[in-house]
């Protein structure tokens, strides 16, 4: 087959393929360091593998431009902040390697220091000019964790990016001259190193180490009374308004489709964490310490807090003080969400003007774990036992008529569909389809309809067509369908016995399966 997402797999004397497909690099740390997707297609009919691989391609570059779609892209104020860090990762680094000679008493040991840079120096700048290319590289792969980590996507041959990389080769050669000063004792500061990095990038990194000489105020031993402190920042309209308020003006102008109600109730608990750490505070005066301070103190927030009450009446710094044990805590995967939504908040901000800049940018922490391994899976012997006939009818009451707790658990058990995509099927959505080359099958149509609201996919490539596993047509899922329709010809939805809720129609299923049935077994 010239398919080229296709891996020939040789079982015995059976040929079956595998579907692979490579994650771009740019994505790779989004998947948790995969690199690529392989799904096996043994199933699959030879004369439709092709058919069937093709599908599977276009799906899989649809869900990489959606992510790339939710990543910002790299800007000059990230060049900016990234530059800032790397300053100040400089300026520990040459006094680390400074910090080596204080005890350096004659200066031929000295000298021997200073040869040692300069002909590191020395060898950098060559590379520069002689192997820029190996130099890039190296430059290109540091650069490429950093930004990824701050969730920016980006192209090498962006003009910010460009200027990131110039300036981080620029910076190291600056370092150079820094750790020969320090060497000899010249006495300048690590403002004067910043000061001399402004000059030579002509980024403005450091707005605030700008005045001349002439218009600092030199406070001399005779003159001196007490520190001249500056007066504190004056903050502009939209940054002196409450963390609260803007909360609320950031939910008002998502528009209904971009925050589900589940989700607009996740990421208000999330922002509300911050109100509770930092009091209803000016925006725009949370900064980088807040940011810093706020993760270290979400880190060790117990888990399910409003039910236990052990933390029910507790308030947020109360709990801080509690030494709470690491499994009473919440997990990473909740810990990262908080961040995430706080980043995305305060992007939001700077993008409107209510924050100068976002403190919560690259702070999440790095799962060993995928989220998706994260919680057990169900063993084929707790499998066996949840589906035994003699559990499952009996507990399901399938037989006096509570049909929707029978049929539900069993279509995701055979199709892997979401409870949200089951629970609120319309009779039509259950349907015989053809495809290329075969013959009608009964299949799920999973599709978001605006004329039904109460029918909504979690993502776009939710969008899908489900083939009805021979299982659920054995077990006679068809022949209930028609009798429904023969029966209540006016009838709409597959399981109209459920209500609508907050969340749609799964909470009377998902309370029976998850807070009765299992607990019961």
């Amino acid at each position: 087959m010239k398919e080229t997402n296709l891996v020939p797999r040789k079982w015995g004397n059976s040929l079956h393929y595998d579907f692979r497909h490579r994650i771009p690099p740019d994505l790779i740390d989004y998947f948790e360091g995969r690199r690529q997707f392989q799904i096996s297609l043994n199933n699959v009919s030879s004369n439709e593998t092709v058919l069937v691989a093709r599908s599977l391609k276009s799906l899989v570059l649809r869900l990489f431009s959606e992510i790339r779609e939710g990543m910002r892209e790299l800007t000059l104020e990230d060049v900016k902040e990234i530059l800032r860090t790397e300053v100040r990762k400089s300026i520990l680094h040459s006094s680390h390697v400074s910090s080596g000679h204080d005890s350096i008493y004659d200066s031929m040991r000295k000298v021997e220091s200073l040869e040692k840079i300069y002909e590191r120096e020395i060898n950098l700048k060559k590379s520069v000019l002689t192997n820029q290319r190996e130099v890039t590289e190296k430059i290109d792969q540091k650069l490429e964790d950093i930004i990824q980590s701050l969730e920016i996507t980006f192209d090498k041959q962006n003009l910010n990016y460009k200027k990131l990389r110039k300036s981080f080769i620029d910076l190291y050669i600056i370092r150079f001259e820094w750790i020969k000063e320090l060497i000899n004792e010249s006495g300048k500061t690590d403002d004067d190193f910043r000061r001399e990095v402004d000059k030579k990038l002509s980024l403005n990194l450091f707005p605030e180490l700008l005045l001349d000489s002439k218009d600092e105020i030199q406070v001399t031993s005779e003159s001196y009374e007490e520190p001249i402190t500056s007066p504190p920042v004056q903050l502009g309209k939209f940054k002196s308004l409450p963390l609260s308020e803007v909360i609320q003006k950031y939910f008002d102008d998502k528009q209904s489709s971009e925050l589900r109600v589940k989700s607009e109730m996740e990421v208000t608990h999330s922002l509300n964490l911050l109100i509770e750490d930092f009091g209803d505070i000016p925006v725009g005066s949370v900064d980088i310490e807040k940011g810093t301070n706020f993760k270290n103190h979400i880190r060790v927030l117990p888990k399910n807090r409003s039910k236990l009450p052990k933390f029910r009446d507790k308030s947020f710094h109360e709990m801080m003080q509690m030494n709470t044990k690491k499994s009473e805590q919440i997990s990473p995967v909740t810990f990262n969400k908080h961040l995430g939504y706080a980043s995305s908040f305060f992007g939001w901000c700077v993008t409107h003007g209510y924050a100068d800049s976002n403190p919560f940018k690259g702070m999440k922490q790095k799962l060993k774990v995928r989220p998706q391994d994260q919680r057990e899976r169900f063993s084929e012997i707790e499998l066996k036992k949840i589906f035994d006939k003699n559990n499952y009818i009996y507990y399901t009451d399938v037989e006096k008529g509570r049909f929707e707790l029978y049929w539900t658990p069993l279509i995701s058990l055979f199709s892997g569909m979401r409870l949200g995509e089951i629970c609120p099927l319309y009779l039509d959505n259950i349907r015989q389809i053809s495809g290329n080359h075969r013959e009608k099958r009964w299949c799920f149509d999973i599709v978001e309809e605006p004329e039904r609201p109460d029918k909504r996919l979690k993502t776009l490539s939710s969008r899908r067509i489900v083939p009805i596993h021979d299982n659920l047509i054995y077990l006679g899922l068809i022949d209930f369908i028609q009798l429904l329709k023969k029966r209540e010809p006016n009838r709409q939805r597959l399981f109209q016995e459920l209500k609508e809720g907050e969340f749609g129609y799964n909470r009377n299923v998902s309370r029976f399966f998850n807070e009765r049935y299992l607990p019961k077994l």
